[in-house]
């Protein structure tokens, strides 16, 4: 087995030689396939990855004024060796959401992690669980060192649908239900996922070796040229998540983010529109939430970079847009429905968030 430093050290260090892997290789972090997403008028980060999958590994040694990035995917590693800090300035350490599912695992020190309006430690062998729509980040301000596994929710679901492991009397269990729990809370408003975070919980340190084992093993695996590559990757991550589900390495806990006055009034506008047909007036907006409407106005542009109106049309758009795929209603019956009676403006709208007609989407 390898150390638990090696593999993560050894990729830096050899980022110079030739006789390595047939894989493209950057040391510019522009070339990351972390995606930042800025919004000015948004107080938080928004980040997408363009792949199923992302690892990346931060380590920080703020007295010494260095870091470590190293970002590995199936076709390329983004390696970058740069002052504490430059790295803590890349970030601007803003909270921030992604389209993806974030497990944090913490290889040594502490992680400080600040989840909405809390903050939360973490040891070593200790993970965290983000679900996509939860604003957080990492407080990295002494030695830390940390793997991170970005994870889109398709992969996610390939990855635990079919998979089991076997208990001694050799039964079938599902893994994956922690996911799956973020899967079910998800559903119940489709454009604002559940402010979820899930806690692991070290009940010893005895089970460590064989996570850092199994992360070894996927840095080994990612960073090679070897055909089956994705077939082991899906293995070696369903492993991951059984050994973090056995009950007796760790006490898993499902967690609502405790969550700012601003953020708030967010879930109370998305709830609500949940069942309404047509846009909040503003009367109605201050009713909902206690608050006068230009106040209001202020909070939802900071925290989405909306206006109200703007983010009201969202969720209509979307009820449209299931509507056509679920109903056999003609386009006109859903634009009046919905409160538009201009179905040209309906259909430039729809167009601008889809990126084609009502009638073009319900084809395809």
């Amino acid at each position: 087995m390898y150390p638990k430093q090696t593999l993560f050290q050894t990729i830096h260090a050899e980022s110079d030689r030739e006789y390595q892997r047939k894989m493209s290789r950057y040391h510019d972090m522009s070339y990351s396939n972390l995606i930042l997403h800025k919004n000015e008028n948004s107080q938080y980060q928004y980040f997408e990855i363009n792949m199923p999958y992302l690892i990346l590994y931060e380590n920080v040694n703020p007295a010494a004024n260095s870091s470590m990035y190293i970002e590995l995917s199936e076709s390329s590693i983004v390696d970058a060796h740069m002052d504490y800090k430059a790295f803590s300035s890349m970030g601007g350490l803003r909270l921030h959401s992604h389209d993806f599912y974030e497990l944090t695992f913490v290889l040594s020190g502490e992680l400080n992690m600040r989840i909405e309006d809390e903050y939360i430690t973490y040891r070593p062998g200790e993970c965290c669980l983000c679900n996509k729509n939860i604003h957080h980040v990492e407080v990295m301000d002494h030695n830390t060192e940390i793997v991170l596994f970005l994870l889109k929710e398709e992969y996610l679901r390939d990855l635990i649908s079919a998979n089991y492991y076997y208990d001694g009397d050799g039964n079938p269990h599902a893994i994956g239900s922690v996911f799956q729990r973020f899967f079910r809370e998800n559903k119940k408003n489709s454009l604002y996922d559940a402010k979820v975070y899930t806690d692991f919980r070290l009940f010893n340190t005895s089970p460590q070796d064989q996570f850092f084992d199994v992360i070894n093993r996927m840095v080994d695996e990612i960073s090679g040229n070897h055909s089956g590559k994705s077939h082991m990757m899906k293995a070696l991550f369903c492993r991951f998540i059984e050994m973090l589900e056995i009950s007796n390495n760790y006490q898993t806990e499902v967690h609502w983010a405790k969550l700012s006055n601003d953020e708030q009034i967010v879930y109370k506008i998305a709830n609500a529109y949940q069942n309404k047909l047509g846009l909040f007036s503003r009367s109605e907006i201050e009713e909902l939430t206690g608050y006068n409407s230009d106040y209001v106005e202020r909070i939802m542009k900071r925290s989405t970079g909306k206006t109200l109106s703007a983010y009201g049309k969202t969720f209509l758009l979307k009820k449209a847009a299931d509507m056509l795929t679920d109903t056999d209603k003609k386009v006109g019956d859903i634009c009046e429905l919905l409160g538009y009676s201009n179905r040209n403006y309906f259909n430039k709208l729809f167009f601008k968030e889809y990126g084609m007609t009502p009638s073009e989407y319900r084809k395809s």
